[in-house]
């Protein structure tokens, strides 16, 4: 469950971390660690994102094809279009939120 203070903001920042590492270790494979750290931004994610959750299971389903792909060129371009397309979505419910507040 995400803690009440850690805003959707903080979340997508620690999600995107996340991607950068799987960027720079692209096809060196999926440590047990490392995946479920993916799993924990997921959930944190889905939770927070409402009707756009799938866009958070996209892109870390994206982030382990990166990661175990023995020629992670085309992986990489999915992580690319499902990290531009979930930052949408994050900067749409943080401005809903604000708009709410």
């Amino acid at each position: 469950m995400t803690r009440p203070d850690r805003t959707l903001e903080d979340v997508h920042a620690g999600i995107e971390a996340a991607f950068q590492h799987v960027v720079a270790h692209a096809g060196v494979g999926l440590d047990p660690a490392f995946e479920r750290r993916l799993d924990r931004h997921q959930r944190q994610l889905r939770a927070l994102l409402g009707e756009d959750a799938d866009l958070a299971s996209d892109a870390i389903e994206a982030a382990r094809r990166v990661m175990t792909s023995a020629d992670p060129a085309a992986p990489l371009l999915m992580l690319a279009m499902a990290r531009d397309a979930l930052a949408r979505a994050v900067r749409r419910h943080a401005h809903r939120m604000r708009i709410a507040a």
